[in-house]
């Protein structure tokens, strides 16, 4: 490993302990190209932890303009984190008061339980979950914020969207605030099962500029974040330094492995679990080691995924090789050829945006999805080209969301 990564390993935590700290000044005296160590923390969103370290421990060791750049980025990310904090508070007040219950997760709920230090993360937008039969409620009150939505649904289509995926985007007047509004953790095609009600009842109340907010509990935060590092195969470093730190709080572990179970995320949990213990050195409980060493496919994933984070490929996964490398994820056979048959046979946004149907001729856009399908097969199996056209798809979706 690099010293650049080696020192940002280090400081993908909330606090350092005396080891830990040896361990970055080993780094530093090998010799450290700043610009290389400022890029990575970038792309794996810990800019703000590096810097809060580096500041606090060794301050005299990084060169004046990069220290100058770790510095412009940090305040900015604050002054953004406080922005997300306030529209937080006044979205959770207005969907009280309309007599929604709403957790709040990720953004500014998971650095104040995790960091205890809204600046100490970086945060793109804000997560709430509501029950599904709460989402028109909710939707009335964003709108009365005005924040209106990301992308504009026909009827069937809003219809389909809230039976088989698990949020809405929507951002404030300005651009300034993205909202993810979630009705379930995951989308139908993972085979993951959450219950809202389970979830609220075990909730817990943080304090968050003077006002209470509800959020998830312990177990059901360590749990949510495994399950959301998992779908994403674990892309940022930063993602896996939010998990690591959620297992410090004092969790009951075998209550986390039974609602795992029950959620059909164990393997998903396992897979963080391995990533944590071999990446950020977390010290994980003996039934739980032991489950990672009895699992082969938990352990080939997990050390794929820890030889990708290190490559400097800025590459998007391609959708079929993301999709079988979530199959394998999932609990059991079962789950895997449940989640396989709605990944194929499901539309949505992407193929509403690329074909534009009247509701009318709404059916035909699962034959839409399969042929994008077989028409990239080839090419993902035998000549790669199929990756340019996945993420010219993924790029225009994105697109679509923003504008």
């Amino acid at each position: 490993m690099t010293n650049e990564y080696r020192l940002l390993l280090v400081c993908a935590r909330k606090a350092l302990t005396a080891q830990q700290l040896e361990e970055a000044s080993s780094a530093i005296d090998a010799g450290i190209d700043w610009d290389l160590l400022g890029r990575h923390a970038e792309k794996h969103s810990l800019s703000p932890l590096l810097y809060w370290h580096l500041h606090r421990n060794f301050p005299l060791a990084v060169p004046a303009p990069q220290d100058q750049r770790l510095k412009w980025v940090f305040e900015n990310n604050l002054r953004r984190n406080l922005l997300m904090s306030a529209a937080m508070l006044n979205i959770l007040e207005a969907l009280h008061a309309a007599g929604t219950r709403a957790l709040a997760y990720k953004g500014p709920a998971l650095a104040t339980s995790l960091y205890g230090n809204i600046s100490l993360r970086e945060m793109s937008d804000l997560d709430i979950l509501i029950d599904r039969a709460s989402f028109p409620a909710a939707r009335e009150v964003l709108a009365g914020l005005g924040y209106q939505p990301a992308v504009m649904h026909t009827r069937k289509q809003e219809q389909a969207r809230l039976r088989s995926d698990c949020e809405f985007e929507f951002s404030s007047p300005d651009g300034k605030v993205w909202v993810d509004l979630h009705w379930r953790i995951t989308a139908t095609h993972l085979a993951q099962r959450f219950n809202f009600d389970e979830l609220w009842h075990r909730r817990r109340i943080l304090t968050l500029g003077r006002k209470p907010i509800s959020t998830f509990s312990a177990e059901d935060t360590a749990l949510v974040l495994a399950v959301h590092g998992g779908k994403h195969l674990w892309q940022r470093l930063s993602w896996l330094a939010d998990f690591a730190e959620s297992l410090s709080q004092n969790l009951d572990w075998q209550a986390l492995r039974l609602r795992a179970r029950d959620a059909h995320a164990e393997r998903m949990l396992l897979v963080a679990l391995a990533l944590a213990e071999d990446v950020i050195q977390v010290q994980l409980p003996s039934e739980f080691a032991s489950a990672i060493r009895d699992d082969h496919a938990v352990q080939t994933i997990a050390a794929g995924i820890a030889r990708k984070l290190f490559e400097d490929k800025t590459d998007a996964e391609p959708d079929g090789s993301r999709w079988l490398a979530l199959l394998q994820l999932a609990d059991s056979r079962w789950d895997g050829m449940r989640s396989a048959a709605r990944f194929a046979l499901g539309s949505g946004p992407r193929e509403w945006q690329a074909v534009r149907l009247p509701d009318s001729l709404f059916a035909f856009y699962p034959l839409l999805r399969i042929a994008g399908f077989l028409r990239d097969a080839p090419s993902l199996l035998f000549t790669g080209r199929g990756t340019s056209r996945a993420q010219g798809r993924m790029q225009k979706t994105k697109s679509a969301l923003k504008t």
